[in-house]
């Protein structure tokens, strides 16, 4: 559906810039206009799960500084042989842009999910997690992880740490994830 998409796009800019208009507005709305139609493309019919890899700000940055080079490309059209046909590549570039912004969206493998919750946790729980959060060197705190799936894995070790403690173990309950003693 992509590669349609890229097709429609190439052919409306070439439309545009052979029929609809002549010379430098022809050329800058041609490619312009491909370029975004198929961007528009490539974002409405995304996987959003993922969300944005770069925040907001940075994400009109990348952009802006795409924008930048496509005017600039049109800019020296002069200068570039067969500009028309160089030119009708130039929507294959939202492909770059889009990884850029959102990431790619291949579904990782082995990635360990956390658990789900056994029970519902108590104010104790809370103020444990509380607690544990302001440690420096969190146990179960790694990079793309949320919040929420870290207090999954501390609420699931902390069911263990009680559950040894129970039964006779050393463990003591609510030192799950603490490193450091109180």
């Amino acid at each position: 559906m992509k590669f349609i998409a890229l097709i429609v796009a190439i052919l409306s800019g070439w439309v545009i810039s052979q029929y609809l208009l002549e010379g430098a507005v022809g050329a800058y709305v041609s490619v312009l206009f491909a370029y975004h139609f198929f961007l528009v493309f490539l974002i409405a019919y995304m996987d959003w799960s993922g969300g944005f890899k770069l925040p907001m700000q940075q994400a009109l940055t990348v952009h802006s500084a795409a924008l930048i080079l496509l005017l600039g490309f049109i800019a020296v059209r002069n200068y570039i042989p067969l500009f028309g046909l160089v030119s009708a590549f130039v929507p294959a570039f939202a492909f770059l842009e889009v990884e850029l912004i959102f990431g790619k969206r291949k579904k990782k493998h082995g990635i360990e999910t956390a658990p789900g919750l056994p029970y519902a946790a108590n104010q104790d729980d809370y103020s444990e997690f509380l607690h544990y959060l302001k440690q420096p060197g969190r146990q179960f705190a790694e990079v793309g992880r949320s919040l929420q799936e870290e207090y999954g894995f501390w609420l699931a070790e902390r069911n263990k740490m009680r559950a040894a403690s129970q039964a006779g173990g050393n463990a003591t309950p609510g030192s799950a994830g603490n490193s450091q003693t109180h």
